[in-house]
């Protein structure tokens, strides 16, 4: 919208902007109108790549808000919502805040070549693939300097990272332009561009707002470089995949409710013990959430520095849940890290949804047991057992079909109305992915 065509009255009514049809699990035709309410808190002004440096842009978030003659309510299927709600449902328990650090990691390629076309891959039977162009791949020619092998990215120095400065223009956009405050950014494992941006830690809408930002920065400047981001976990077979690992702590004011300095094991109270235990025991749940696609689940496979079981440690990178020890004694760094998440992850779904499980664990006090000091991916089906460890699931199916048999957790705050249509979606999404055939399916199976 032009900058004359907003007011007052803009903020306290709201825009008359929305067609929520048009939107997919939003609303029918028949009852489609919908506000969007500016949060003035989210106002920014947009870096030149938006426009060219034609014109100056801005934006903001909205909220979304049901029309109707009687009242103007939150609508019960804005993600933003949803998160705020669970924020509340903390207070009761003597938390004013969280803070979360997520580590957000993607890929930037040369090109991705996609073939046939989506709209003619049901009803083409000319072939079909894909195959991703990148100066860093093995596979490509006359790139002696700069190929990176299989798992063999982590922190190379230029020239065989390509896109340090790319991820430095990135931060320095995200700080310049939306305040946003970067701990770190590298080269990650796999080859072919895949890197990774870790944001200081943040209170938990404005975190989620700020993973919002930094996702569409990355894709906006990829594109005008004429190169491609995507964040889909798994695009190359026999690499590395990207994920979103969470980092999460609960405050009191000034007090961290994670730390307890007489702790002689973590320094971790036992507070922050039951919330483990309540993530834990939803995990399975969860990751309808936390990877909601089908190619999530190839990246939950040993092998891939991805967690496949589900335990905590401290310092175990192998676990799904770590508890990182730099250092002793620093209650301001005490916190949680859960390393399932991937970044296809709706952010406002997934902080509610681990709030949630976390808080159904302190109710509970579901004790999480000893931590696993032990490389899990190495550990025998009897020793696992004997542990007490339990698996994530092997498929989106799997994940729904645990989240539609345990969700009383998300209810009160996620309702019944949302988490019914976003199950129907995704599991939308999975028959048609198990319908599909493959290139793999063909090459293995045309001589059966």
């Amino acid at each position: 919208m032009p900058s004359y065509a907003i007011d007052e009255e803009s903020f306290r009514h709201g825009l008359e902007k929305l067609d929520a049809s048009s939107i997919v699990g939003f609303k029918q035709i028949n009852h489609s109108d919908m506000i969007l309410k500016p949060d003035p808190g989210t106002f920014q002004i947009l870096p030149p790549d938006y426009d060219n440096g034609q014109r100056k842009n801005a934006r903001m978030i909205c909220d979304l808000y049901e029309s109707n003659t009687s009242s103007t309510s939150r609508y019960n299927r804005d993600s933003r919502g949803i998160a705020h709600k669970a924020a509340e449902a903390f207070s009761q328990k003597g938390i004013t805040h969280t803070n979360w650090g997520p580590e957000l990691e993607f890929f930037v390629f040369d090109a991705i070549n996609v073939y046939p076309s989506p709209f003619a891959a049901t009803h083409s039977y000319g072939g079909s693939g894909y195959s991703i162009e990148s100066k860093e791949s093995p596979w490509a020619k006359g790139n002696v300097s700069t190929a990176i092998a299989i798992k063999e990215g982590y922190y190379p120095s230029q020239p065989k990272d390509t896109l340090e400065t790319f991820r430095k223009d990135v931060c320095d956009d995200l700080y310049k332009y939306f305040g946003i405050r970067i701990e770190a950014e590298h080269h990650e494992v796999a080859t072919s561009g895949q890197c990774e941006i870790n944001l200081a830690y943040g209170e938990m809408k404005a975190m989620a707002d700020s993973i919002i930002t930094v996702k569409n920065v990355v894709k906006v400047k990829a594109k005008r470089r004429n190169t491609v981001a995507t964040f889909m976990p798994k695009p190359i077979f026999g690499d590395n995949a990207s994920a979103m690992h969470m980092h999460q702590s609960l405050w009191n004011d000034n007090i961290n409710v994670m730390f307890d300095p007489d702790d002689p094991v973590a320094q971790l109270s036992q507070t922050g013990r039951y919330y483990i235990g309540g993530i834990l025991d939803h995990a399975r749940a969860l990751c309808a959430i936390s990877n909601p696609t089908t190619n999530s689940y190839k990246r939950l496979v040993p092998g891939f520095e991805a967690p496949v079981h589900l335990c905590w440690g401290i310092g175990n990178r192998s676990a799904a849940i770590r508890v990182p020890m730099y250092n002793r004694n620093q209650e301001r760094s005490k916190r949680i890290e859960y390393r399932v998440p991937d970044p296809t992850a709706n952010i406002y779904l997934l902080e509610a949804a681990l709030l949630l499980a976390g808080l159904d664990g302190i109710t509970r006090k579901l004790d999480p047991g000893d931590p696993v000091d032990e490389n899990v991916y190495k550990l025998s089906a009897s020793k696992r057992r004997e542990y007490g460890i339990g698996a994530l699931p092997l498929s989106l199916k799997g994940a729904l079909d645990s989240l539609s048999s345990d969700n009383g957790f998300l209810v009160s705050t996620f309702t019944k109305d949302f988490l019914d249509r976003y199950m129907e979606l995704k599991y939308g999404e999975y028959t048609a992915f198990a319908q599909t055939p493959t290139p793999w399916e063909v090459s293995m199976y045309a001589d059966s």
